[in-house]
């Protein structure tokens, strides 16, 4: 019993570290002198606007780990030399952003700021990762998880839902994870709450052992030590009657400054219809629906003359008269003397019996029996989600 217990609390303790894991990165590399090449000892490296930092090993190499997703400014300073801060280094999630630094030693100590570019191969990536972050996400002209993993190579999505095939497999052969937790079924995370989108397709780690084509990551944004927030409102009621509407709001910021923080959003989705028709589609006129209405079943008669067949409506009233019912019950064709009681023009008979559907008989319909209508909207949805997180700083 002890042993499960201990087992249970192993667990439980292991987990939430698994998690955390995979939704934050790491910031690394080495501090130098820009002039002998020599590793600084005890520079300290930050995190600009964060409490996250560290200083050097003996060799001058560093390494900060829990960096929350996003973009930061990293700044290292060395007493006697220039300060130095690379600005727009981003951090994603289960990977290692190495930033180097070369500290010129003088006199003149101003600060040296140096703009971050992201290397074209991420050493500890396996594969080829692709990563959009919420500044793409922004950009692009597309909204929701699944149309933008759609735009890359090998991937393809279905027209009327969320799901997606990497390349050429089945759409349950993708595996969605959000903040680190797999998600099962369709993902509702709102595109403002992004804060990476991270897309496997080939190799994938070994975590991820129960993907066999491709793995969707979403890392959320967190809050900061400033409070921000934003509205968007998409329609398109003015450019057509689909009626695609979408309203999402964010807000985040301290709850207890430097040590806590809070981030929200939310997303409500109204579309008359979540797949229209490219193309209108044909309609039958009023008189004709009123005339299937009226009478839902036809019959067939012929011409005495020429042979020619032709079809008249089979009252509706007259389906349960026992004159036009077999010895089963069953419609059938109608006796002589019930024949009176349908509209049989002169010089035609009855050929065949009823036809229990009118769509059975084509000759009841022509062309001119149809109208063109534009496409509008029909397959109405509703949706709406909300996601949340809170982040806590450690305490000195």
């Amino acid at each position: 019993m002890l042993r499960k217990w201990g087992m249970l609390v192993v667990v439980l303790l292991v987990t939430p570290m698994l998690a955390w894991s995979q939704t934050t990165g790491k910031v690394a590399g080495r501090v130098i002198d820009g002039d002998t090449g020599e590793g600084l000892p005890g520079a300290s490296v930050t995190l600009a606007g964060t409490l996250q930092g560290t200083v050097t090993d003996i060799d001058g190499n560093y390494f900060i780990i829990g960096v929350s997703v996003g973009e930061y400014d990293v700044q290292a300073s060395f007493v006697g030399y220039q300060t130095e801060t690379i600005t727009g280094v981003n951090v994603s999630a289960g990977k290692t952003a190495e930033i180097n630094f070369s500290l010129s030693a003088g006199l003149e100590l101003d600060e040296i700021i140096v703009e971050y570019e992201r290397p074209l191969i991420q050493k500890d990536a396996i594969g080829v990762p692709k990563i959009v972050t919420s500044e793409d996400i922004q950009n692009l002209p597309v909204r929701g998880v699944a149309s933008v993993a759609a735009l890359q190579g090998g991937v393809v999505s279905s027209e009327t839902s969320s799901n997606l095939f990497i390349r050429g497999g089945r759409e349950q052969e993708v595996a969605y994870y959000v903040d680190g937790v797999k998600v099962i079924g369709a993902v509702g995370v709102p595109t403002q709450s992004i804060q990476e989108q991270e897309m496997l397709i080939g190799s994938i780690p070994a975590r991820y052992g129960d993907a066999m084509s491709g793995i969707i990551n979403i890392t959320t944004k967190s809050g900061g030590q400033e409070f921000f927030g934003s509205v968007e409102a998409i329609t398109s009621e003015v450019l057509d009657d689909y009626g695609y509407n979408t309203f999402s709001a964010t807000v985040g910021g301290p709850i207890v400054q430097d040590r806590a923080s809070f981030f929200l959003s939310g997303e409500f989705d109204d579309r008359g219809d979540s797949g229209p028709r490219a193309v209108g589609f044909p309609q039958i006129s009023d008189e004709l629906y009123d005339l299937i209405q009226a009478n839902p079943q036809v019959v067939s008669i012929t011409n005495d003359e020429t042979g020619e067949i032709d079809y008249v409506p089979f009252p509706g009233s007259l389906i349960n008269n026992p004159d036009f019912l077999d010895e089963n019950g069953e419609l059938a064709a109608p006796s002589a003397d019930a024949v009176a009681l349908i509209n049989v023009p002169e010089g035609w008979h009855l050929t065949d019996g009823i036809h229990p559907n009118p769509i059975a008989a084509p000759l009841t319909f022509n062309g001119e029996d149809f109208t063109r209508q534009n496409a509008r909207p029909n397959n109405s949805s509703q949706a709406f989600t909300l996601n949340g997180n809170l982040t806590f700083s450690p305490v000195d």
